[in-house]
């Protein structure tokens, strides 16, 4: 077998244990439906209760940045906070230990019948067994099931491919000195660290060390540094997650950085010192799969418990070197909310909807806050609010597409009904309310005709628009309840707030043409006045929309309804009700 041959095989090891780590964690999470990034959003009130589910979480994932990129995007979205963070963190250090553990299983060998147990025995028949399961299999939990035992099969695979392709390197003369200038403290980290970096994967680089091992020419000097630098490497993946992310996820890849960098260092003080002073009797032996293994668990737990108690001044830390940005713009602080929409946390159904909820929630905070900017502008015409009717309808308008995007995204995954409704109920109600917030900007315009032509409206003509101004603006917060515990309700008022409002409508249209008649509005004026009432027209409709769409949102066994089947039920049911709010509509605006 060539030297060529050889690393190209050695490479493909590579890829089926890094493929077979994501099989296996990717099917984990499916089987617990996103229990365990439940547990994780929990664990937040006691530091020790984080340090175990980051533990457990990572041993499940079979990842440490599947966690951490984890944390990070709940950080991003508010979810966790720094504090709660940190101890989770420290937990996924220790539990990508255990990866290493796993591995070493793959040293297990010779005629005993212990050999049975070994990968190299029992792979062949996972992988076997799983696809006879997978061919067989009608319910998709034993797919997921399957596929599962698939993932750990390539992975051992791929870890045998790597021992058994190892020992070709032993034959190599170049390869003692190579290993002899990784001894070097500092050489071997940077090694280390860059090796985990490129393959995103601290249990891969400590595979591919077992592996070397088997060829019984590396020891302690040469282990010790690649493994303290490979706990470096692999924050590279958190740090990349955090990028765009809010001050504190960054904060969180920092907090990453730090835990296993001041580890580092703490280590190679220790070590180097006791070693250039009095020595270890084994520095030179030679190493095997189960000396790595407990190394990487001794340095990561060693390190949890020497900082687990400075996690405040870690937290503190982080701050210093990840300033706040200073903002005091509305609209700037709105559009942060936008990082709720974390693509990190879309595997966990719940929050993803929950947080896209909230972005809808803002636009309509947003077109509400336009509408109001844009009636006042008939009062007294500001150049200053006009800028931010502007910026506003923009920042609206970016809401929306990035919402969109991710919501659509969000019903390409495997989502349970009630949930994948849920999304199609908020694709609704953000289209509304970007329509109103279109509509409030097209009232503006109109306003900004008004002021450029000095068009006038008469006292009369004034009172009755002011009136539409007041019944839009609480169609506009009366759908912003929707999102309440009774949405029916809502539904109730604001199709009763519908019907007295296009009544009204029409009273002001013949009113308006008696003045035309009388000569007491010019035309342009009276253009300008139903233009302004079409505007609060179509506000009030996307209103009812918005209310409509949502009664049925969180309801069990219940299709989203069309506008034209739930006013009719609506009708049927609630006649009287609507009926008794738009006298009580008559008496407040009339």
């Amino acid at each position: 077998m060539t030297i060529v041959k050889s690393l190209l095989t050695m490479l493909g090891g590579l890829a089926l244990l890094i493929y077979g780590m994501k099989m296996l964690s990717f099917n984990l999470r499916k089987l617990t439906g996103g229990k365990l990034e439940q547990i994780l959003v929990n664990a937040t009130n006691n530091p020790f209760k984080g340090l175990l589910v980051g533990f457990l979480i990572t041993v499940m994932s079979q990842s440490s940045a599947t966690t951490t990129v984890l944390v990070v995007g709940l950080v991003n979205s508010e979810i966790l906070t720094l504090k709660a963070a940190i101890p989770i963190i420290m937990g996924a250090n220790i539990g990508t230990t255990v990866n290493s553990q796993i591995l070493r299983l793959t040293s297990i060998g010779g005629n005993s019948w212990v050999s049975l147990i070994s990968p190299a025995s029992f792979a062949p028949i996972l992988l076997l067994t799983s696809l006879l399961i997978n061919q067989k299999a009608k319910k998709k939990r034993t797919k997921d099931i399957s596929s599962m035992l698939m993932g750990l099969g390539i992975l051992f695979t791929g870890m045998v491919t790597m021992v058994s392709t190892a020992s070709s390197f032993s034959e190599l003369p170049i390869l003692p000195k190579i290993l002899q200038n990784l001894s070097n403290p500092i050489l071997g980290v940077l090694v280390g660290a860059l090796v985990t970096a490129l393959v995103q994967s601290s249990s891969a680089t400590v595979g591919i060390l077992q592996a070397l091992s088997t060829t019984g020419k590396i020891n302690y000097a040469t282990t010790i540094p690649i493994i303290l630098g490979q706990n470096i490497g692999t924050c590279f993946t958190s740090i990349l997650a955090s990028i765009g992310g809010s001050s504190n996820a960054k904060r969180v890849a920092m907090v990453h950085l730090y835990f296993n960098l001041i580890g580092t260092i703490l280590f190679l003080l220790g070590i180097y010192s006791y070693q250039h002073f009095i020595g270890f009797a084994f520095w030179n032996d030679i190493v095997n799969m189960g000396s790595i293994a407990n190394f990487h668990m001794i340095f990561n737990v060693t390190s949890t418990l020497i900082l687990f108690p400075f996690m405040g001044l870690i937290e503190k830390l982080t701050i210093i070197t990840i300033r706040d940005k200073e903002t005091h713009d509305e609209l700037d602080e709105s559009l942060q909310v936008l990082n709720k929409l974390d693509d990190r946390i879309s595997n966990i159904p719940r929050l993803a909807i929950s947080n896209s909820k909230d972005v809808v929630i803002k636009m309509g905070e947003l077109a509400k806050s336009n509408f109001n900017r844009s009636i006042d502008l008939l009062k007294n015409y500001d150049y200053e609010s006009v800028d931010r009717i502007i910026k506003c309808e923009n920042s609206i308008d970016k809401m929306e597409e990035v919402l969109t995007k991710y919501l659509v995204n969000l019903e390409n995954l495997d989502l349970s009904d009630r949930d994948n409704k849920k999304v199609t109920i908020l694709l609704r109600t953000e289209t509304d309310y970007e329509k109103i917030g279109d509509y409030s900007y097209r009232l503006y315009k109109k306003v900004e005709e008004m002021n450029d032509k000095e068009i006038t409206f008469s006292n009369a003509a004034s009172k009755e628009i002011n009136i539409m101004f007041q019944i839009t603006n609480d169609a506009i917060d009366k759908a912003m309840t929707a999102f309440g515990p009774k949405p029916v309700d809502v539904s109730i008022k604001v199709e009763a707030l519908r019907d007295y409002a296009e009544s009204l409508r029409e009273q002001y249209k013949l009113l308006h043409i008696k003045r035309l008649k009388k000569g007491k509005c010019s035309v342009e004026s009276g253009i300008s006045f139903l233009e302004l009432l079409s505007c609060c027209e179509s506000i009030i409709n996307h209103c009812l929309n918005i209310s409509i769409t949502m009664s049925t949102y969180g309801q069990k066994n219940k299709s989203v309804v069309t506008k034209h089947d739930y006013r009719s039920n609506l009708y049927n049911k609630h006649s009287n009700e609507i009926n008794n709010y738009i006298k009580q509509y008559e008496k407040i605006y009339h």
